[in-house]
């Protein structure tokens, strides 16, 4: 049993932003029936990278532990399907674009009118109000407008996106976040909640010193790297011989043990670098010295220096040496499922740790309609009724979704 063991979730979401907020909900216990498309399902299901079957390994990584229906949701049976969910259900969440699911005739008043204690969670571009709730948005258009691109990257070069898409991921969260909230305050008054998530929102509150800064000294900062030249210094990465290292030193206690890990003792009280304050003033004569410094020396040697005078330091590791890694091995942080889209694979677990109701996969992602009977014989639907309304395209199962090309 996870935490949130019987709690059910109707998860309209789609491509990444949504279904990584709902894929934690259910890594940890809670049941997620995803409704998708009757005509080819969620978005992502023809995102790379592919199995050789030509399913998508994106799907199944963001999809795993949940039931799948697939409904045409703009035909009344269809809704008339969604509305006898919405009696049985803790949680909605969706991320269409903002009035959709109002279009469509189920969204929160429906739902309310039907559960009055329903949990309805949208996680959309803007949020439900402001001048461009109306607008589509992608990750790149949210790291750009929130200024989080403009502060990553170096100073010299155009700002850049980040490696991984955090402006989904991080509002995924954040939805799944509010979810448990609005979760335990029903526990004590009994009362559901209309939940706003706004990617732009979310990572806007995560840019943290340009904001910060401004507010405080009414000076403008921009992008530094991959150091923190304002705050802490050495707070950065450097070439080394055979790659790169990074390394940090934050507070003035571990400065001699940083200089005797890399053979200078005399920097210890240099009037340049003897204090972070002076290293802060100084860090371009510091990082010029220290460019020279980790470019003469090899990876292994500074790593087993760093480790023996307690500085953090780590190599840069690329994605797949990361997944060899034997701390993320040993908190089972790779795993590999037998998912029934794309077969066997790895993939990362579950990052919070409980001590008696762990998470994990339980479930591979669901084929296309996968539990649409299954789903409908509960809500009371004879097999005649499914099968004319499988017949009729309302829903479909997999023996009748389209097939991917």
């Amino acid at each position: 049993m996870g935490p949130l063991e019987g709690i059910t979730v109707l998860d309209f979401t789609q491509a990444y932003n949504g279904p990584y907020g709902t894929m934690n909900l259910a890594d940890y216990g809670a049941r997620v029936i995803k409704v998708e498309r009757v005509d080819g399902g969620d978005q992502s299901r023809f995102w790379s990278p592919y199995s050789e079957d030509g399913n998508s390994g994106y799907f199944a990584t963001y999809n795993r532990n949940k039931e799948g229906i697939a409904v045409d949701l703009g035909e009344d049976e269809g809704k008339e399907l969604i509305k006898k969910l919405f009696a049985r259900v803790d949680v909605v969440t969706e991320n269409f674009k903002f009035g959709t699911m109002e279009k469509l005739g189920i969204g929160y008043d429906v739902a309310k009118e039907i559960n009055p204690s329903i949990i309805f969670a949208s996680s959309t571009g803007f949020g439900q109000t402001g001048p461009l709730r109306k607008n589509t948005a992608y990750d790149n258009v949210i790291e750009s407008m929130c200024g989080y691109m403009d502060m990553t990257g170096f100073p010299d070069q155009p700002p850049l996106r980040s490696g991984a898409s955090i402006g989904d991921s991080y509002t995924g969260l954040m939805m799944a976040f509010a979810v448990v909230l609005a979760c335990y305050d029903k526990k004590k008054t009994g009362r559901g909640k209309r939940i706003d998530v706004s990617m732009l929102d979310t990572i806007f509150s995560i840019i943290e010193d340009s904001v910060l800064t401004y507010a405080l000294t009414g000076k403008a900062v921009s992008r530094t790297g991959n150091a923190k030249p304002r705050e802490v210094v050495p707070y950065d990465a450097y070439d080394c011989k055979d790659g790169f290292i990074t390394v940090t030193v934050t507070d003035d206690s571990m400065w001699p043990d940083f200089c005797d890990a890399l053979e200078m003792p005399e920097l210890i009280d240099d009037p340049l670098y003897a204090t972070n304050d002076l290293r802060c003033q100084h860090y371009k004569s510091f990082t010029s010295l220290m460019k020279k410094v980790m470019g003469s020396k090899k990876l292994a040697w500074l790593e087993e220096r760093f480790k023996q005078y307690k500085i953090p330091a780590t190599r840069v590791y690329t994605p797949l040496e990361a997944m060899e890694h034997p701390q993320l091995l040993a908190r089972d942080m790779v795993i590999e499922v037998d998912d029934k889209n794309v077969g066997k694979f790895k993939t990362f677990g579950t990052p919070i740790k409980y001590s008696k109701t762990p998470g994990g996969i339980k479930k591979s992602s669901p084929k296309l309609g996968e539990d649409t009977c299954a789903i409908m014989r509960s809500l009371g639907y004879s097999q005649d009724e499914i099968d004319r309304l499988i017949k009729d395209e309302i829903v479909c199962t997999p023996e009748t979704a389209p097939k991917i090309d």
